[in-house]
């Protein structure tokens, strides 16, 4: 099996160590849940680079006051009533849209709570993933692979031992029809780097024919020792031919360790990006609740002055809003719950099954802190680093060695033998030994051996597929740069978009709040006009808070996704591929 520690090459995976660097410019920890809200009244205030006003305070240092999450939204609510310029009646319409806002909050909350970090939740996903652990048993195999291409070159050991007793009829008295024999044999065999197959053998075997009286010994033992070697001089022959599927199992081992890297990798994002859409599901409940809550109160009020001064299309009217946005704060919440349970998922937790029903509250908070890229060196780094890219350099380089194979295979066979035996012969086995290491009877025999198929179609058209799969495997690692570039190129440009998208994002919900607050300031007896002007302030709010919402989890989704199209989304998260015994 394989595993994670520091400091050596990855070949595959059983358990993952993650490692987070503990200060990290792009990862700010989130307002931590606390009765008092104790992270909300000084967040650590990051100015943006480029920011053309310095006095503005940075997103970070303002973001949870517009986009908090549920666990500290009471909090944040209480924080947002102290800042705000309200007149008394405003402030009381306000305190009690608070009051229904944390009602519905309560909807999603459940008893089981467990609070995540990202890098909790990376860590479980490395360390337990199905896939990953799937994935990971790939690189041994090809581990094994190799030893088992190279185990080709061991040296063999042989064995045999036969006794034939034959009686058949002769048509002389000089040959006897019945013979006992007894053959014991052994020795080693070796296969060569240049194709010579050498073997050395010793062989022992005693004749008994019984009754048979012209025989000088009977019975008699013959003991001989012999050496051959066959060695190919054009099909078969050459180290590069012989030594071929020892490097393409290599290059397959590197294919499969950035198979499982590619793994990896694709674990971490979904990890990342499936938290990222947690914390945005659960933001958007505030949002919504708020919303839903805002709709319920002007409901109120005007069924309160049905019989006064409100006509009777407000009540309606304001009550189908209502239903919409009952409607919308459903569907919000079954998204968190899907949210949830993508992430558990991924994590494969025994300690967090799917059907226990957790409330998962991610303590990570997005970050907008601006991250400088350049662009030709990130784009460089991904073509060192991106799995794919390695992978299909290895595969032309398998297709090369595979060309090398076939063009030798369509050579004719040509091989050279030679065999020398030394002899020995008596009555005993003793006796023949003896005269065997006495060397006095030596047999040398040389060999050519030729093969050609007319033709040859079978071994030219052999080079051709060798010929168009390296062909192929070329324009296929063509095509992964060019891919590798462009996915490198549109994800920095995507990241420069979504932080360029941040400060307008903000100053829309200031602006819609801002809005929103004068109009109901000065509302007092509301027309159809004026009621509609008030839902549609309240909608622009959320629809402005929602927009920040996104354009900051699309920010922070970009950071990740600029380091998977480097390759280098492992090394970011400090995530260490280590080779386990």
């Amino acid at each position: 099996m394989l595993g994670a520690s520091c400091g050596q090459k990855q070949t595959g995976l059983d358990e993952i160590q993650v490692h987070r660097y503990e200060q990290r410019m792009d990862r700010q920890t989130n307002i931590e849940a606390a009765p008092a809200l104790t992270a909300t009244d000084a967040p650590v205030p990051v100015e943006l680079a480029g920011d053309a006003a310095p006095t503005e305070p940075s997103l970070d240092a303002v973001l949870w006051l517009h986009i908090p999450d549920p666990d500290v939204a009471e909090g944040v609510f209480k924080k947002r009533l102290e800042s705000g310029r309200f007149s008394s009646l405003i402030k009381r319409e306000y305190e009690e849209v608070v009051r229904g806002t944390l009602k519905y909050i309560a909807e999603i909350k459940r008893p089981r709570q467990v609070r995540l970090t990202l890098t909790d939740c990376l860590r479980r996903a490395l360390a337990r993933n199905y896939q990953v652990k799937i994935d990971g048993f790939a690189p041994a195999i090809s581990t094994a692979q190799v030893v088992q291409a190279e185990a080709a070159f061991d040296t063999a050991f042989f064995a045999n031992v036969s006794r034939d007793n034959t009686d058949t009829p002769t048509p002389s008295a000089l040959i006897t029809g019945n013979r006992d024999t007894t053959l014991v044999s052994g020795g080693i065999r070796k296969l060569l780097a240049t194709g010579a197959a050498i073997t050395l053998s010793y062989n022992l075997n005693r004749t008994d024919a019984p009754g048979f009286q012209f025989n000088v010994l009977n019975p008699s033992w013959t003991e001989n020792f012999q050496a051959e070697l066959v060695q190919p001089l054009l099909r078969g022959f050459g180290i590069d031919f012989n030594r071929a599927q020892i490097n393409i199992s290599k290059n397959q081992r590197k294919i499969d360790e950035q198979a499982f890297r590619a793994s990896v990798i694709n674990v971490l994002v979904s990890t990342e990006q499936a938290y990222w859409t947690l914390v945005a599901a659960r933001r958007d409940v505030v949002i919504s609740a708020q919303l839903l809550a805002q709709a319920n109160l002007t409901y109120r009020q005007i069924k309160a002055r049905i019989d006064y001064d409100a006509y009777q299309t407000l009540l309606y009217q304001s009550d189908s809003s209502v239903k919409q946005r009952e409607f919308e704060f459903i569907d919000v919440k079954n998204r968190v719950r899907n949210a949830e349970d993508q992430l558990l998922n991924l994590m494969n937790d025994r300690d967090f099954p799917l059907s226990a029903g957790v409330e998962i509250i991610p303590t990570d908070g997005p970050t907008t802190v601006q991250i400088v890229r350049d662009r030709f060196h990130e784009v460089e780094t991904a073509l060192k680093n991106r799995p794919e890219i390695i992978q299909t350099r290895h595969t032309v380089d398998n297709a090369r060695l595979q060309l090398g194979i076939a063009k030798n295979q369509a050579l004719p066979q040509l091989d050279v033998t030679y065999r020398m035996t030394i002899q020995g012969l008596g009555p005993s086995a003793d006796r023949a030994f003896d005269q065997m290491t006495s060397v006095n009877f030596i047999n040398q025999f040389v060999g050519l051996q030729f093969l050609w198929n007319f033709g040859e179609r079978a071994e030219r058209a052999g080079i051709r597929i060798a010929a168009l799969q390296q062909s192929q495997a070329v324009l296929a690692y063509k095509r992964a740069l060019d891919d590798v570039i462009t996915d490198c190129k549109v994800a920095l440009r995507n990241l420069n978009t979504n932080y360029e998208q941040l400060r307008p994002s903000y100053q829309g919900v200031i602006a819609a709040s801002e809005n929103l607050r004068s109009l109901e300031e000065r509302q007092e007896r509301k027309s159809p006009a004026e009621l509609n002007t008030i839902l549609n302030a309240q909608t622009q709010l959320a629809t402005a808070r929602r927009a920040l919402l996104s354009s900051v989890i699309n920010y922070n989704t970009g950071i990740v996704d600029v380091e998977r199209a480097k390759g280098t989304l492992p090394e970011y998260d400090n995530v260490v591929l280590t080779e386990r015994p």
